[in-house]
């Protein structure tokens, strides 16, 4: 980095704002793309701006440059949605986010500015998910800043100048909040060990929280093992909803969560801490390097033992554990929205960029009556992603739920004239993923396995969901014409034994020594996914797993000698 741009620059995140306005914050793309972002998820309506304090030490003419993208270009060039401005106190840039369909640097124009505080806006234009991870304000009318994900972090450190700080030594660090998550920190601050929790957000309970709102599936607490599930009950929230208005925030009880958690003086909690970086030698994990999502500071953790409960295997994949990925026909991302009824007559926009549904069937098209088609909109069963990479296409996935979600209200408004006095309530814009990476074990369960009831000595996991899989539905196969399937069914088979015990060795990884997994990220095959991957049995993994984790510290053992030399005792843990 030429040490000139480095003096004369102004860098500013967009996660560092002082206020969002309504923009939000999307953290869950981080490893793809190298940024947090604020996101203008107004539905239809114009987000408020978002907006900082920042101080200009040298005066001068600055070109202005905002990280962004035209988040509808890999499917209709020129339409851009996502359209927004930046402001510096009175003066306003060009037009942004109409640009590029990759993430990059779009120029926003000269401002001159003199010495002192301005207040830096991100100006909301059309209330269509327009995005911004980063401004930044050069003195050097000539530079124009590489747009590459590596340029892009390169170029953020080098003016930031972040300073990697200590976090502290751990019997076991946990890179995932979600069920799993919070289940094995829990069980292993029960068996006395210290204890660090990293969620790269600022809730816990994954799927099963206010961002995603996903009911908990599957049934806990079966002999020989009464007590596995007791703590992922106690996460359980007081209400359920499934679908339509009713399925608010609130039921998901995310400060309950909070509250439990940090009441455990064995636990250290860090919430929006990203696990992206880990040290590896002779395949033992000795630390990671976390980064906040909104500053980008930098925390090294180091412990003896470590658990991927991400869901995505990130942790597993950063430190180079062996895994699979299903990338086309695999289950797909959910964004949960609903419609709610306002007892007045409203309108909503045309949205030519949106997938065409003017004349395409989809599920709450043709209901009998309004309260009807609520129900059928929104729903778990509006997936995407199926064919494409889970990991690398996963903005992809959650922008063409998008793209349903506002091509139906279109329709529905627009063309059917129906809903007449409901507007979009809620959409999620963090998604509910179901697959991707799986780390790979000792054992690695099959659904020939599942189907033959095939014993293991070390079958200590109940699973109870039934093997479901999810695949496009074929009805709907001509509202697909743009070539993404939005829609998904759910190919259910009962299990010939129920519960099947899942074995511990599917629960740590098979080459980095001291690896543990919960979540939906174990060691099975795609089928096989299919009746593990449901919270309350990824809950149960989390249990066992804590349980295994204080046998090795007992015996200074990795989890693979718990199975070799230390089976039966354990069997004995989980029974008591």
């Amino acid at each position: 980095m030429n040490e000139h741009i480095k003096k004369n620059s102004i860098f500013i995140s967009t996660s560092e704002f002082e206020n969002y306005g309504s923009w939000v914050l999307d953290t869950q793309f981080i490893q793809n793309m190298g940024a947090s972002y604020l996101l203008a998820h107004g539905l239809g309506e114009k987000a408020l701006d978002a907006k900082t304090k920042i101080r200009i030490e040298k005066a001068g003419k600055y070109k202005i440059w905002a990280y962004t993208k035209d988040w509808v270009g890999n499917w209709k060039q020129g339409a851009a949605p996502g359209l927004f401005k930046i402001g510096i106190d009175d003066w306003r840039s060009e037009t942004l986010g109409n640009e590029n369909k990759e993430w990059s640097w779009q120029e926003a124009g000269i401002c001159e500015m003199g010495a002192g505080e301005i207040i830096l806006s991100l100006i909301d234009l059309t209330g269509f998910e327009g995005r911004c991870a980063a401004v930044i304000l050069v003195l050097d009318l000539d530079f124009v800043p590489g747009s590459k994900k590596a340029e892009y972090e390169n170029l953020r450190e080098a003016v930031t100048n972040d300073i990697t700080k200590d976090a502290g030594h751990y019997d076991i660090a946990i890179a995932g909040g979600g069920i799993a998550g919070m289940a094995a920190a829990v069980s292993a601050a029960n068996n006395n060990l210290k204890v660090a929790l990293i969620q790269d957000r600022f809730v816990l309970g994954g799927n099963n929280s206010s961002e995603v709102r996903v009911w908990l599936g599957g049934e806990t607490n079966f002999d020989p093992f009464p007590k596995i599930g007791d703590i992922t009950r106690s996460f359980e929230p007081e209400k359920h909803a499934h679908y339509g208005h009713t399925n608010i925030g609130a039921i998901y009880e995310d400060q309950k969560r909070l509250e439990m958690i940090k009441a455990i003086p064995n636990i250290t909690l860090f919430l929006g801490q990203c696990a992206k970086e880990a040290a590896v030698e002779n395949n033992i994990i000795k630390s990671i390097v976390c980064i906040d999502v909104k500053t980008y500071a930098k925390k090294i953790i180091t412990a003896d033992l470590f658990v991927d409960a991400t869901g995505d295997a990130t942790l597993g994949y950063a430190a180079g554990a062996d895994f699979e990925t299903t990338t086309n026909g695999h289950m797909g991302m959910t964004n949960v929205w609903y419609v709610e009824d306002t007892g007045k007559e409203t309108s909503f926009p045309l949205c030519p960029w949106a997938i065409d549904l003017s004349s395409s069937k989809f599920p709450g098209r043709y209901a009998e009556s309004d309260e009807k088609a609520e129900l059928s909109l929104g729903g778990w069963y509006w997936e995407s992603g199926l064919e494409h990479d889970p990991i690398e296409k996963a903005e992809y996935a959650r922008d063409t739920n998008f793209r349903a979600m506002y091509g139906a209200f279109d329709a529905l408004k627009n063309v059917d004239g129906v809903l007449k006095t409901y507007k979009l309530g809620y959409a999620d814009y963090i998604g509910g993923k179901r697959e991707s990476r799986r780390l790979l074990g000792d054992v690695v369960l099959t659904k020939s396995d599942v189907f033959s009831n095939r014993q293991f000595e070390d079958g200590c996991l109940p699973s109870t969901w039934t093997i479901d899989v999810h695949y496009p539905r074929r009805e709907y196969y001509p509202s697909f014409h743009e070539g993404d399937a939005f829609i998904a069914a759910a190919y259910n088979e009962k299990l010939p034994a129920n519960p099947y015990f899942v074995p511990y060795r599917c629960l740590y990884s098979r080459n980095i020594g001291n690896l543990f997994m919960a979540g939906r990220d174990i060691s099975v095959s795609h089928d096989a996914l299919g009746t593990v991957r449901v919270m309350r049995t990824t809950g149960m993994m989390g249990e066992i797993v804590g349980h295994a984790a204080a046998l090795c510290k007992k015996y200074g053992v990795l989890p693979r000698g718990i199975y070799e030399n230390h089976l039966k005792e354990f069997i004995e843990l989980l029974k008591n």
